[in-house]
């Protein structure tokens, strides 16, 4: 049976012209629960969280080379400098690298990340190579089918990321920053489609308080 047949486990639909589904504090601990239980745990639980907790596309995630998120000295980065080539829109941008839950993922990672034959990219697979975007993009996919989330897609972190955002306060100007998007009406699509959860006193019926955002 889907989870999202509990109540407590419903995907909050962002529209209803196809928007990805997010993620709420539940499903994510739920989502969490099963990558660590997988194969490839360590991998898997990173490559969801840079796109849960710090926004990132899925083609960006596949595009990440090791020395992008770890220094010379073997730490993690707190800001990656992403190069315009593996960006939506070919700009170069940062991403903030700053939540616990993400740098601990990527810590542990990095611990089992096979050393075998030299490899520019972060994220190795099961072949020994990098991914691609659409083969990443298929692994997210069959991840959450395989957890229960039959409706989420590989944006569905990145959308729980702008959720989040918008529920701890933030204003829409540092949200389009964060989301590296051209034009504020790209971001403005994010408030909108939260309208009734910013009319509410608690901002957002994501959480049951705003501290669970952070």
């Amino acid at each position: 049976m889907s989870l999202s047949a509990n109540p407590l486990n419903r995907f909050i639909i962002m529209s209803n012209q196809g928007k990805a589904a997010t993620l709420d504090q539940a499903q994510h601990k739920t989502m969490l629960e099963y990558l660590s239980n997988s194969r490839h745990s360590e991998r898997n639980t990173a490559i969801y969280l840079f796109t849960y907790r710090a926004g990132l596309r899925i083609g960006t995630v596949a595009g990440l080379r090791l020395n992008d998120v770890i220094d010379t000295s073997g730490k993690v980065k707190e800001v990656v400098n992403l190069h315009s080539s593996i960006v939506k829109g070919g700009k170069n941008y940062a991403a903030y690298i700053n939540h616990p839950e993400l740098r601990q993922a990527i810590k542990e990672y990095i611990s089992v990340r096979p050393s075998g034959r030299p490899i520019e990219a972060l994220f190795v697979s099961q072949k020994g190579n990098g991914f691609t975007s659409n083969s990443l993009s298929h692994l997210m996919l069959k991840l959450y089918g395989s957890a229960g989330f039959d409706g989420a897609s590989s944006h569905s972190g990145r959308r729980s990321f702008a959720t989040n955002i918008l529920c701890s306060g933030v204003d829409i100007v540092a949200l389009k920053t964060l989301m590296n998007h051209s034009n504020i009406s790209t971001t403005a699509e994010y408030v909108s489609h939260n309208e009734n959860y910013l009319k509410r006193d608690d901002f957002c019926d994501l959480c049951a308080h705003r501290s669970r955002c952070r």
